[in-house]
């Protein structure tokens, strides 16, 4: 018998694989959960630009808020219309309507474009004191509705819901 182990054991080896092998397997989820990370902050700033934009557009054609509410919320939402643009001899837009009518229909083709959906709810107050107006985009399973009665809804009484994927907007 020998009294001095020379080299390495097999269970030395395989408990280092194995050791390894949990460490690379946590890079692993690690690395997974910041791809998730990454998609769902890139889906929140799409969202949001989509919100900002049509708030800017209601801002600038403030007068036509019920239509573009109108339009946003409509149960089957249009995303053709006459074009605003002027190209070459083409008659631009030249009543609110018109323009209330493109622009729904570009914020509605963007927001499918993206997979995502969009509404003009009015915003839930506790107070009863104030009326707000708000801008939902949600996407992936969530629907942009308030209602605590279904679970893929994105808000109940405007506070999120568990597993929500959507932003809120208030407009002023």
């Amino acid at each position: 018998m020998r009294a001095a182990q020379q080299g390495v054991g097999m269970i030395e080896i395989l408990v280092a694989l194995l050791v390894l092998a949990i460490g690379v397997l946590g890079f692993s989820f690690l690395q997974m959960r910041a791809i998730d990370a990454s998609h769902e902050a890139m889906s929140k700033l799409q969202a949001m630009n989509l919100a900002r934009d049509l708030s800017e557009k209601i801002r600038a054609n403030s007068n036509a808020y019920t239509q573009y509410q109108a339009r946003i919320n409509a149960e089957t939402q249009t995303t053709t219309a006459k074009s605003c643009v002027q190209k070459g001899t083409t008659n631009p837009c030249v009543q609110a309507a018109d323009f209330t009518h493109y622009d729904a229909a570009q914020i509605i083709k963007n927001a499918n474009g993206l997979g995502m959906s969009i509404k003009m709810p009015n915003c839930q107050v506790s107070n009863n004191l104030q009326s707000r107006r708000c801008i939902y985009v949600a996407w992936g399973k969530t629907k942009p509705i308030d209602d605590a009665s279904a679970k893929d809804a994105c808000t109940h009484v405007g506070s999120y819901l568990p597993k929500a994927q959507c932003i809120v907007m208030e407009l002023y």
